[in-house]
């Protein structure tokens, strides 16, 4: 396996990606997620999102194929009365094709995470996921990240 940056000529392939994961959120919260109807559904986002210097794209490769992606990006939020300032490498989305899971493929997006952001004198990884998401989560554990926050919400 291959994982590579992401370069602006990948937004479709992201985009196609990306299609996995956005239409499992959509299964689950259809009435906050937008099913997507096409493999091109989110290249204007790809592209804004690679013309970004903040944010940094990894491919997974086999044999020449895309399996999966990891979309991140520096988050940097300033001290405040209540917090110190904090860097911290963000992993705002990350994608293994169904046929690929359980074959390290998350795993090692992950470490190319990890090894960017050491790389950029960051000494954290953060990711959010959805409650539905177990098998993910899963995987994130296995891999050491642990839960800190929890959101809730209710209907009204």
């Amino acid at each position: 396996m291959e994982i590579r940056t992401a370069t602006p000529n990948d937004s479709l392939l992201l985009s196609s990606l990306c299609r996995d994961v956005q239409s499992l959120h959509a299964k689950h919260h259809p009435e906050v997620f937008k099913m997507p109807q096409n493999d091109d559904f989110a290249v204007a986002f790809f592209d804004e999102m690679l013309s970004n210097p903040e944010f940094t794209a990894f491919l997974a490769e086999e044999q020449g194929q895309a399996v999966g992606y990891a979309l991140c990006r520096l988050a940097e939020r300033p001290e405040n009365p209540f917090t110190f300032e904090m860097r911290f490498l963000l992993i705002d989305q990350i994608s293994v094709r169904p046929e690929a899971r359980h074959k390290g493929v998350a795993t090692a997006l992950l470490k190319q995470a990890e090894i960017h952001a050491k790389g950029l004198g960051l000494s954290r990884l953060q990711l959010d996921s959805w409650d539905f998401n177990r098998e993910a989560h899963a995987c994130f554990e296995k891999f050491g990240f642990r839960k800190f926050n929890y959101r809730f919400w209710m209907n009204i």
